[in-house]
């Protein structure tokens, strides 16, 4: 069997990524499982540029958020929790009985997390600067 080359692609392409999605989703269609599938919500200014956003993806179960960001400048304003919302609302289309999230320990979106009744389902040491990883779910 011939070895190919790994290669390193810094901003991959829609098609690129697609490959790993489409390859997990057959594997899954094989054993009777629903595909997977993405979200992304964003929230816009005036000028059209993102101020708030947020992605993830059904894992098999439990949704995931895989990012969240709001630009410091509309943070409390109440665009975090509105997303966060809306990424349940599509977990819960989907079928989803819980989302989940990573984020560090001592992060104040750990927290703000917990205030939006996810709770701390494990820790793992070993991140940046000594950091407690913090995986957190909450049931839908």
């Amino acid at each position: 069997m011939a070895i190919f080359p790994i290669v390193f692609i810094e901003n991959p392409s829609k098609k690129e990524q697609g490959a790993i999605y489409h390859g997990i989703n057959k594997y899954a269609a094989q054993r009777d499982m629903a595909g997977t599938g993405g979200y992304f919500f964003a929230a816009y200014d005036d000028k059209n540029n993102i101020i708030a956003a947020i992605s993830g993806f059904d894992n098999f179960g439990p949704a995931e958020i895989g990012g969240l960001w709001v630009d410091e400048k509309f943070r409390n304003q109440g665009y975090g929790k509105a997303l966060v919302n809306k990424a349940e609302e599509w977990a819960k289309q989907k079928g989803c009985k819980a989302i989940t999230v990573f984020t560090v320990k001592d992060w104040p979106a750990c927290a703000w997390y917990q205030k939006l009744g996810f709770i701390i389902e494990f820790e793992r040491p070993g991140h940046a600067n000594n950091s407690m990883g913090c995986y957190l779910i909450k049931k839908l």
